[in-house]
């Protein structure tokens, strides 16, 4: 019975920590990614699956992956001086529209003119007003004004006006992709923050916490197997004793 849980609880160390070290190496991989959100795990301590040692430790328990949590947190402002660059100071998100149509939400401001005139995000995306219609400007038009609002004016006149949305519970939403959210039918609430031109929104990706949570999952990770490998050994070196 000792041998079992030893084992059962090497394995499932294993599991959560590959989760983790997945996680956070994601984490790492978008330090760079505009307006991007790091995300973390939230285990839980499972209250069923209390196991029994035949030698201490007496009450060996176990955690379950209950999921990702968001940090939502905002991410540091840096100025570009790209006209069509934006970024949100405060809670909200840029409506676009997505791939099946579908309007998602993203704080990546990094917006440029599509060929026909669309407003796009970095990846081709149309950026959608308030009413939820793309938003189109003259290619070769005047040098457009974005005001705190979104409001987008070229020449004194409005041309349009960038949707933003917020969200009650924001770390509620689902991540599509690494920089989309769907709302999940969560409803679209006032924008109370400011848009901010010639700016974006840099990751909320700390580096050096990132990389020492690797250095420290790895090390784990390493244990565990170990665990795993030495009570295998002693299972297999039992089945060989009993059957002798």
């Amino acid at each position: 019975m000792a041998m079992d849980n030893a084992l059962m609880l090497g394995l499932q160390t294993q599991r959560v920590l590959q989760r983790r070290m997945d996680i956070a190496a994601n984490n790492l991989a978008n330090v760079a990614t505009t307006g991007f959100k790091a995300d973390g795990i939230w285990l839980q301590e499972a209250d069923s699956t209390n196991a029994h040692a035949e030698e201490a430790p007496t009450n060996i328990r176990f955690v379950r992956d209950m999921g990702l949590v968001r940090n939502m947190q905002q991410g540091p402002i840096a100025m570009t001086g790209n006209p069509l660059d934006v970024a949100i100071e405060g809670e909200g998100f840029f409506m676009v529209q997505g791939p099946n149509g579908q309007t998602l939400y993203t704080r990546d401001g990094a917006f440029s003119l599509a060929g026909d005139g669309r407003l796009v995000t970095s990846d081709g995306y149309p950026v959608l007003s308030g009413g939820g219609a793309p938003i189109v400007l003259d290619p070769q038009g005047e040098t457009p004004s974005i005001g705190r609002d979104g409001a987008i004016r070229v020449a004194g006149v409005e041309a349009g006006r960038i949707g933003v949305a917020s969200f009650a519970a924001p770390a509620a939403l689902q991540k599509v992709g690494d920089n989309l959210w769907d709302a999940e039918g969560q409803r679209a609430g006032e924008f109370e923050g400011v848009v901010v031109q010639g700016a974006l929104e840099g990751s909320n990706v700390r580096p050096v916490v990132e990389l020492t949570r690797l250095i420290e999952i790895s090390r784990a990770y390493q244990s565990a197997a170990k665990i795993v490998s030495n009570t295998d050994d002693l299972r297999q070196r039992a089945i060989q004793q009993l059957g002798r």
